[in-house]
């Protein structure tokens, strides 16, 4: 006993080591069984968890509509690999689709619309040429007496078949002429000095069938009786455009050339215009073709046309050299604003809403086709429509013949519409300005 003794004195670590290391077995074994449980039952939880969420997860795909008033496609579900390809392609196509509307609304809107001087516009090539430009598309849009030019909107009136009534002194000096030759028979042929009543009433009867015949034969080499004085430089108040603009003077009584915010502004006046009167041409022509002449034709007379400026002041260049450019854009409140128009379209960053009123002489029946035409023209659209009678014997004794038809007169307000997509690019810094379009710093310059 007393060997082990000195021995476990004389081996003390060891001894305390061992003990050290048997009582820790069990103590270990009953703490990692239960950090083991602990470990399980966090693991499953987290587990569990996941499941659910994986379980209870729903997707919702979307297949947007493209057109107004069609409904898009939606539906909630668990994820699905063949349905996300399958959505995922269907959505790709749409915006495909979508792309090629765009597209093709543009092409629509823009039609076969020109710069009527693009060495002018939007920025001169030459600016040591700029004034002359300025001058010679003056000069195209209202025509100058003195170069022998005529105004380019003779040449859309002339394109649609307008024309006016019979000359009136002309008519006139014929139905004079045929008075004298007709009274001076009957003369010969009573031997008296003086018409009968019966002589008189024949005479009267005769020369107001010549008017009429006359009148009918102007009638059917016609379309449509319109011209440079249908158009009203007064309809919208301020707010409406020249279309044909006067020779801008200066204090001193000179001649002012105008501004490229200014030939941006007749350009634009012109698109519109060609475009109502295209309207117009094509109400008066068939399916085959053919232009119909005034007797048969949907528009018998432009009594006005007048046209909305833009939504800015032009500022006249007075020669000092200074800035040109627009006024403050009008406050546009959004695409639409129902207060506004039955259509509720309002200027705005993607396209600019420009006003048309109009007053036709029209087949009443004819209604229906005119306002497809409109449509069917480019993007534009009645807003509003007012009719009343005509005078059609007043008219006639103004030179004006309807043909046997019921005609009515018609006040129409018509919006037209101008992407900006293709606008933009021809327009002048200061028009862009003036629209609040934004411009690169680099690209911005003088209005000169």
């Amino acid at each position: 006993m007393k060997g082990v003794l000195g021995w476990i004195k004389s081996h003390l670590l060891i001894v305390i080591s061992t003990i050290v290391i048997l009582a820790s077995l069990p103590t270990g074994w009953i703490m990692s069984s239960g950090w083991n449980e602990d470990i399980r039952d966090g693991q499953e939880k987290r587990a569990n968890d996941a499941y659910n969420k994986i379980k209870g997860a729903r997707v919702t795909y979307v297949i947007p509509s493209l057109l107004p008033g069609e409904d898009s496609v939606t539906d909630s579900r668990p994820p699905n690999r063949y349905v996300t390809e399958f959505v995922a392609a269907q959505r790709a196509e749409r915006t495909s689709q979508a792309s090629g509307i765009v597209s093709e609304v543009e092409g629509f809107n823009r039609r076969d619309h020109q710069l009527l001087e693009p060495r002018l516009l939007p920025e001169p090539e030459n600016p040591q040429q700029a004034t002359s430009l300025k001058y010679s598309m003056l000069a195209q849009v209202a025509g100058d007496e003195q170069l022998g030019t005529e105004s380019i909107y003779l040449g859309l009136f002339s394109a649609i078949g307008a024309g006016g009534p019979p000359d009136a002194i002309k008519l006139a000096t014929s139905i004079q002429d045929l008075r004298d030759r007709e009274a001076e028979r009957m003369l010969a042929e009573s031997g008296t000095g003086s018409l009968t009543e019966e002589q008189q009433e024949e005479l009267n009867t005769l020369l107001s069938d010549r008017r009429i015949a006359e009148t009918q034969r102007r009638a059917k080499e016609i379309s449509v009786y319109a011209g440079l004085e249908s158009f009203d430089t007064q309809a919208f108040g301020e707010n409406t455009t020249a279309v044909i603009p006067p020779m801008s003077r200066n204090d001193r009584g000179s001649s002012v050339a105008p501004s490229l915010s200014e030939a941006f502004a007749w350009n634009f006046d012109y698109w519109v215009v060609s475009d109502v009167l295209a309207a117009i041409d094509a109400a008066n022509t068939d399916e085959g073709g053919t232009r119909a002449n005034v007797e048969h034709a949907a528009v018998k007379k432009i009594e006005r046309l007048a046209v909305q400026a833009l939504p800015v002041e032009i500022v006249y260049d007075s020669g000092s050299g200074s800035d040109d450019g627009f006024g403050d854009e009008e406050e546009a409140g959004g695409a639409t604003d129902p207060s506004v128009s039955v259509t509720g379209r309002v200027s705005n960053d993607a396209f600019d809403v420009v006003l048309v009123k109009l007053r036709l002489v029209v087949d009443a029946q004819a209604l229906p086709r005119l306002f497809e035409a409109f449509a069917e023209t480019n993007l534009m659209t009645v807003l509003d429509l007012d009719l009343t009678e005509v005078d059609v014997w007043n008219d006639l004794r103004q030179g004006y013949y309807y043909g046997d038809g019921a005609v009515m007169r018609a006040d129409l307000l018509i919006e037209t519409i101008w992407l900006r997509e293709w606008t933009t690019p021809m327009m002048p810094d200061a028009v862009k300005e003036a629209l609040g379009i934004v411009m690169d710093d680099e690209f911005a310059g003088d209005d000169g």
